[in-house]
């Protein structure tokens, strides 16, 4: 056992011999240059590399939207949301649903449980939904999208000597209107406190 420990110790000390330590001793200019080289390589890098602060990327989730000018909530709960939501439920691949039925407008939500098959459910949905026949007439811009990451570009504030409640209807119509332009993905109101319903009752 002794002597097999004197071979192992012997290999070791010869591998030190000749390893890349003791040759980067020997020859401390090649060390320095391959130093050099990796630091100059690393800078490049780094400077070619793409910087964000928000960086772009796809979430899990697929949104449905589409108008319906004049219509009510309930309306557009009926007649456009109702139907998404039966069209899509059995898709594969389709995790929670989440909808939102405002004046004239109707957004639908749904949450992608495989992330690697995200583009193929988004198709299947658009499919899906391209095939409800009983949407109401003056429905218009159906669009079905893969959600992308929320960046803020703009906030607008509207103030004016009158009632918060004229202020907030004014914010919601005004949300509405952009939320159906092409270009613009999401609109979301903040600074307003929620509804309160109060009842007074005679004595």
């Amino acid at each position: 056992m002794g002597h097999l420990g004197s071979e192992e110790l012997d290999k070791e000390a010869k591998a030190i011999k000749s390893g890349p330590i003791l040759w980067m001793a020997a020859h401390p200019v090649a060390a320095n240059l391959a130093m050099i080289v990796m630091i100059f390589g690393g800078l490049l890098i780094l400077s070619q590399s793409k910087q964000e602060v928000f960086p772009e990327f796809d979430l899990d989730m697929v949104v449905a939207s589409m108008a319906y000018p004049g219509a009510s909530p309930e309306e557009i709960e009926q007649g456009i949301i109702l139907s998404i939501e039966d069209a899509i439920k059995d898709i594969d691949g389709i995790g929670d649903i989440t909808s939102t039925a405002l004046e004239g407008f109707a957004r639908v939500m749904a949450e992608i449980d495989d992330t690697d098959e995200s583009i193929r459910i988004s198709q299947d949905v658009k499919t899906a939904i391209d095939q409800i026949s009983t949407f109401p007439v003056d429905a218009e811009n159906l669009r079905v999208n893969l959600a992308k990451s929320e960046e803020l570009v703009m906030k607008l504030a509207l103030y004016g000597s009158v009632s918060e409640l004229v202020l907030r209807n004014t914010a919601e119509h005004v949300r509405n209107m952009l939320e159906q332009h092409k270009d613009i993905n999401l609109v979301s109101l903040s600074g307003v406190r929620n509804y309160e319903v109060h009842i007074e009752i005679s004595q």
